[in-house]
């Protein structure tokens, strides 16, 4: 089972459906490629505009025969500025020497296609690529592209913060920008109270799982009991298998399992968050090993989930009353990462890249606030809108850095050759 962010969840990497997806249920037969803009001395195709509108609009789940010719539009025009908006970059971040590690974003890509070969498994993996027209070395390459430009996107971040002061005064008129409102950008901090099934459901898991150990070792195929009892629905069609994966990639009980197997060998039933595993390897590679697993899930209770709802609205009672948010995340929340951290959640969000029960439940929140019992996947939420003074450091920094990162790329759009062109058909 593959490692969680607690809060927002994995929605999954989406493969590139590349040039292949000009062909829609509404188009009419694709004209030969043409170049649609020019910046400088480089060029942007139509095909290039083509392979990031298959993948924006996967990542909106819209599937060929939803995507209209307006969104269609829409989509082609924002995507075709932002990769003029890429030049400007590449060409800013040539005149000022900025360059990017080659071999980070090497690792950043083969990150990324393992994380995608764990998720799918490597046959699905070559299917998705199969079926979207597209090769191994394709993808590859359009991940390099992409972490090209955030790495370069950072550095040149780096570079114009030291011009980017927060004053007092920058602070005091943000609030009163915001006084009956949230700004698109938000420092977040949130308690989550697990939703923990009972000791008794626990048993009951782990016996299921016993006895399917004991059917193993009684020469059963794993694959086949894989298929008819695994809970995870992601490898159980495949027979459990979950592809070769390194260290980092699994919870930490599972990982620990697998690794101190031998080709061939089968766990006992290893208890995790997902509930009880039986895994067996199949490879080792270097780093890396080949693993199938049987999971049988604990499914908590409707008591379980009740206890949990009681524990997080006595919690939030309690910071109604006055008690310090930070301080009762440190002592309650079950999210290591930020509990020690008093809730808070690194980095900036706006509401549309937080999950959507957050997103729902900050809508009429001002800064400061703390929201009701909020469920997700992972239990119950208390989250906060920062409004201490380091929290707003941070986004008025990030606000007025965005403000001077685009000046620098629109000074850079009047000194260079920038042409767009039409695009549509005929024109």
């Amino acid at each position: 089972m593959s490692r969680n962010s607690v809060w927002i969840g994995i929605a999954g990497a989406v493969l590139l459906s590349f040039a292949t997806f000009g062909a829609l249920s509404w188009s009419e037969p694709q004209e030969v490629d043409k170049i649609v803009a020019v910046v400088d001395d480089q060029i942007v195709l139509y095909s290039d505009v083509m392979s990031q509108v298959g993948l924006a609009a996967m990542n909106e789940g819209i599937s060929r025969s939803d995507l209209t010719k307006s969104k269609f539009e829409d989509l082609f025009k924002s995507i075709l500025e932002n990769m003029i908006q890429e030049k400007l970059l590449l060409a800013k971040a040539e005149e000022d020497s900025i360059e990017v590690d080659n071999e980070a974003i090497e690792e950043a890509m083969r990150d990324r296609i393992r994380g995608l070969k764990t998720q799918h498994g490597e046959a699905e993996f070559a299917r998705m690529l199969q079926e979207g027209g597209a090769t191994e070395r394709d993808i590859r390459e359009q991940f390099r592209q992409e972490f090209r430009k955030e790495f370069l996107r950072r550095r040149m971040f780096d570079k114009l913060q030291k011009q980017v002061d927060v004053s007092f005064r920058d602070l005091q008129e943000f609030k009163g920008r915001y006084t009956g409102g949230l700004p698109p950008l938000l420092s977040i901090s949130h308690i989550l109270i697990p939703i923990e099934p009972s000791d008794d459901l626990r048993n009951q898991a782990k016996s299921q799982a016993e006895v399917l150990l004991a059917r193993l070792k009684q020469g059963e195929d794993f694959a086949e009991l894989a298929r008819q009892y695994s809970g995870d629905t992601g490898s159980a069609s495949a027979g459990g298998d979950l592809g070769y994966f390194t260290r980092g990639r699994m919870v930490p009980e599972f990982e620990e399992a697998a690794f101190s197997l031998r080709p061939g060998e089968i766990s006992d039933p290893v208890e995790s968050d997902f509930g009880y595993h039986i895994i067996r390897v199949d490879g080792v590679q270097s780093d890396k090993v080949k693993a199938r697993h049987i999971l049988i899930p604990v499914q908590a209770s409707n008591m379980d989930i009740t206890n949990a709802y009681s524990k997080t609205l006595d919690l939030a009672k309690r910071i109604q009353e006055g008690e310090d948010f930070a301080e009762l995340a440190k002592e309650y929340s079950s999210h290591k990462e930020t509990a020690e951290k008093g809730g808070h959640l690194p980095g900036l969000y706006s509401p549309g890249n937080l999950p959507p029960a957050f997103a729902d439940a900050i809508k009429k929140m001002r800064l400061g606030e703390v929201s009701p019992p909020v469920q997700t996947e992972h239990g119950w939420h208390l989250v906060r809108v920062n409004d201490d003074r380091s929290a707003l450091e941070e986004v008025v920094q990030q606000e007025k850095l965005t403000a001077l990162f685009d000046e620098v790329l629109a000074r850079m759009r009047t000194r260079l050759y920038v042409d767009v062109r039409s695009w549509e058909k005929g024109e």
